[in-house]
């Protein structure tokens, strides 16, 4: 198998049809699995920034069709991330307020009878190893990560399709910033657009923001990567749904019931599942169909997101840029992540969007 090959399965909106093409594109991206022994340890890795449902989380289905598959086949799959610091908060002193867990259930992701993972539930020194390497280097001191990248023989990326207010896209690359201890996000985020926000959300911890000028925010989301680099084995998207503007929440700021930058929601018709075993080949085919979604966006949609994020370039350029010159891509190449794709396999995608999505790539 070409490592640089998306598969793409067009869907249908019903769950049976769904849960399928899941299974299926797993296969095809893993080459059945091809790497999975009985009884190997298997982390999946959702995006659960917050109890927002789907799409600014995980569908729901994603994680319980690949979980089930993988247990199927002799595995012990864990499912672990932490969420934003709006939502759960954690220092040196322990964790301030918040419960990832209670949010992988919130969100319907899961229940309690699953095995998840709040990763801030680990301890702050116990919980988190240090990582870095030749390829960190906008990380002078490196960064923390959960323990699990250590005890994990796999993990398996299992992103949302979103704009982000912040980093522009959330996709593959930005789903990493949960394996991260508090203190390495506010790291990266202090580098970033809107920071005065990050801040005001870790009042009453010891949290330090220190932006050190190098202005590697995209840089610093990218290399996070490195520290699963070697047990990554596909990225996974469901996209029946995007949000094309704001995220990675619902609304990008909330002030009692006012909502300030309601993400819009864009229903895929059809919906897409595609995967790969190169990082960066999936993320650059999510990239595309954003940029596709985005071309449509209604006047006074794109004119509203345009003043409340006009001072961010990463939002701004998104439309403009050439995927592999965008800095998520271009780095994630640099530092041997992975390649743009070479193939582009789909089933039950009409020609006028494969047409469509081929200009992009």
């Amino acid at each position: 198998m070409d490592e640089r090959t998306v598969f793409v399965e067009g869907v249908l909106p019903n769950f049976e049809s769904l849960g399928a093409s899941i299974k299926k594109v797993l296969l095809k991206s893993t080459n059945n699995l091809e790497w999975l022994s009985k009884g190997d340890l298997v982390l999946l890795k959702p995006a659960l920034n917050s109890p927002n449902p789907y799409p600014s989380t995980t569908h729901p289905l994603s994680v319980k069709v690949v979980k089930e598959l993988l247990t199927e086949r002799g595995a012990e799959v864990v499912v672990g991330d932490q969420s934003g610091l709006k939502d759960v908060l954690h220092d040196s002193s322990g964790v301030i307020h918040g419960k990832t867990q209670d949010n992988y259930i919130k969100s319907g992701m899961g229940t309690i009878e699953d095995r998840f993972i709040s990763f801030e539930s680990e301890g702050w020194e116990e919980g988190f190893i240090h990582h870095q390497s030749e390829h960190t280097t906008s990380w002078p001191k490196g960064f923390y990560v959960t323990r699990w990248i250590k005890e994990a023989d796999h993990i398996i990326n299992l992103p949302r399709l979103s704009t982000h207010s912040q980093a522009g896209v959330t996709l593959g690359f930005k789903n990493m910033v949960g394996i991260l201890r508090d203190d390495s996000r506010m790291d990266f985020h202090a580098n970033g657009p809107f920071n005065n926000f990050i801040k005001n959300e870790t009042h009453g911890s010891n949290l330090k923001s220190m932006d050190d000028g190098s202005d590697t925010f995209i840089e610093k989301i990218v290399e996070i990567n490195d520290a699963i680099k070697e047990k990554l084995r596909t990225t996974l998207f469901v996209a029946t749904k995007a949000q094309t503007t704001f995220g990675p929440n619902t609304n990008s700021l909330k002030i009692g019931k006012l909502e300030i930058g309601k993400a819009h929601v864009v229903e895929l018709k059809p919906g897409l599942v595609f995967a790969s075993n190169d990082p960066v080949s999936t993320e650059s085919f999510a990239i595309a169909i954003l940029k596709e979604l985005r071309k449509n966006l209604p006047s006074l949609l794109r004119l509203s997101s345009g003043l409340l994020l006009f001072s961010n370039s990463n939002v701004t350029k998104l439309n403009e840029t050439p995927i592999k010159d965008m800095i998520f891509i271009r780095h994630a190449i640099d530092i041997g992540l992975g390649e743009m794709p070479t193939q582009l396999l789909y089933n039950n995608v009409p020609e006028s969007l494969k047409e469509c999505l081929k200009k992009y790539i």
